[in-house]
């Protein structure tokens, strides 16, 4: 059994070959995350976890993410590799029990924000926002994000 989790933890560090981070990010959602770099300016990222703000509920983004790596300039004008800058477009899902009525409420909606992440040879810590606008079950306005960090293979 031990071999086979072994090789199971491996199959993803050799497949994506440090082209792929896990972590924990908190805010809303407060849970998972996971990216997915698909080049070098260009990324996937998936949070999924708990919203805690209003009514405790299931929550999963998914956005596209635009990297800008060495935007970011250091002393005598060295371009800091390491911090990057970016701006995301996705989506937004929650799922929320209403207490008083005993009912469940779907929210979906679009995510348009951006954030920052400083790489650390294998870690990523990143402080991200993204304004959203519900359109299911009605039209309104939230704001998603948080604090994370991720461990890439």
């Amino acid at each position: 059994m031990k071999k086979y989790s072994f090789f199971l933890a491996l199959v993803p560090c050799l497949l994506f070959g440090g082209r792929y981070g896990i972590g924990v990010i908190i805010g809303s959602p407060t849970g998972f995350t996971g990216k997915y770099f698909l080049a070098r300016k260009s990324a996937v990222q998936i949070n999924a976890g708990w919203s805690f703000i209003g009514n405790v509920g299931f929550h999963i983004t998914g956005d596209y993410q635009f990297l800008f790596p060495g935007v970011i300039r250091g002393e005598e004008g060295r371009s800091l590799e390491n911090v990057v800058p970016y701006l995301g477009i996705g989506g937004s899902f929650r799922v929320k029990k209403n207490e008083p009525a005993n009912d469940t409420e779907f929210h979906i909606g679009l995510r348009l924000g951006g954030g920052i992440e400083y790489l650390i040879d294998r870690f990523g810590v990143f402080l991200e926002i993204y304004p959203v606008v519900d359109f299911i079950p009605e039209t309104d306005f939230d704001f998603e994000g948080g604090l994370g960090f991720r461990f890439y293979f």
